[in-house]
């Protein structure tokens, strides 16, 4: 793809986003400490554009998370791993241009999921 963004100096997610300027959207499992998810979704679930959709009620819980751009993402998730000591990583499921889909629908989709789950 044109004008992308190599990530794999960050660390944490090889490959590459769009270039700069352009919203992201990811689907991300965030993988705790043992028994430490329900405490951990709790202050995720205050991060804005970070959407928790589900969980084992454990160690892992899924999300979407949605940023002005693919450095944000990568910036914030860097962030929040050194931050907080119960959680273990940030692991995308899908990466992807948030103004070439339907996101709102993946979210939606999710959370219905969730619900029938529950």
């Amino acid at each position: 793809m044109k004008n992308e963004v190599e990530c794999s100096g960050s660390g944490i997610w090889p490959g590459t986003f769009p270039e700069e300027g352009v919203p992201v959207v990811a689907g991300v499992v965030i993988e705790t400490l043992p028994g430490r998810a329900p405490r951990a979704a709790a202050r995720l679930a205050k991060i804005d554009g970070l959407e928790l959709v589900g969980g084992d009620g454990d160690r892992r819980l899924a999300g979407v998370w949605s940023t002005a751009s693919g450095k944000l993402l990568l910036e914030s998730v860097e962030q929040l791993i050194q931050e907080d000591e119960e959680l273990v990583g940030v692991f995308p499921t899908f990466v992807g241009r948030a103004d070439e889909a339907p996101w709102e629908e993946v979210g939606g989709l999710a959370r219905r999921a969730a619900e029938d789950a529950g």
